[in-house]
């Protein structure tokens, strides 16, 4: 209950900025899958981008799990994979040391992913109504990990605002309550890998 409380009063009172980040990575999301399906050839180059990123040492044993077509592995490489690099290793633990690296982060996420999942032809348009739920819950998450940067250093930057007398004990204060959206941001990742393994197993 405490966790839920923390986590509450974190958007509590950052809610503006909360909603604010939600229109832009949404938006950045759906205006490059606008752009992608009129501008020709934008797909298969991201496509491309999509095959070498997967061919990278840690997304490919995501792959192989989903070879393996064992569920507890794929359920499992796929939290790992988005909670330890989407979040952690290129959001958060950046955003520590460079202010707000994990707005520019965020935001090239949704160009990678918008870029392949852009309805360019009536195929392409039953897979993302198939998948856009999936795609909503998943950047939740990632929403809640740029809402930490953003955060962070709003507190630091802002630490009268906050009746704090420095700014490490902004920075301090920023970092918990960073820490405080991670539950759910587990929550989120854990349920997407359980519906990605699950669709994945059906299908397959």
């Amino acid at each position: 209950m405490k966790t839920y409380e923390n986590f509450r009063s974190v958007l509590r009172e950052n809610w503006r900025t909360y909603l604010l980040i939600n229109v832009v990575v949404y938006g950045t999301l759906v205006a490059t899958m606008v752009v992608t399906a009129l501008t020709p050839g934008m797909q298969e180059a991201g496509l491309e981008n999509v095959d070498a990123f997967l061919d990278a040492p840690g997304a490919s044993s995501v792959v192989a799990a989903y070879e393996s077509g064992n569920f507890v592995m794929m359920t499992l490489a796929t939290f790992l994979g988005n909670l330890l690099f989407a979040a952690l290793l290129t959001t958060t633990l950046p955003s520590l040391a460079i202010p707000f690296f994990g707005v520019a982060a965020t935001v090239w996420r949704a160009v990678f992913i918008g870029v392949p999942y852009a309805p360019t032809s009536a195929e392409g348009a039953m897979t993302l109504l198939a998948v856009s739920p999936v795609l909503v819950i998943e950047f939740q998450a990632y929403v809640l990990a740029m809402l930490g940067s953003v955060v962070l250093w709003r507190s630091t930057f802002g630490y009268r605002r906050r009746q704090l007398p420095s700014a490490r004990a902004g920075y301090r204060a920023g970092f918990r309550d960073n820490i405080r959206l991670y539950p759910a941001i587990v929550v989120m990742l854990l349920g997407i890998a359980l519906v990605e393994a699950v669709t994945y197993a059906f299908l397959h």
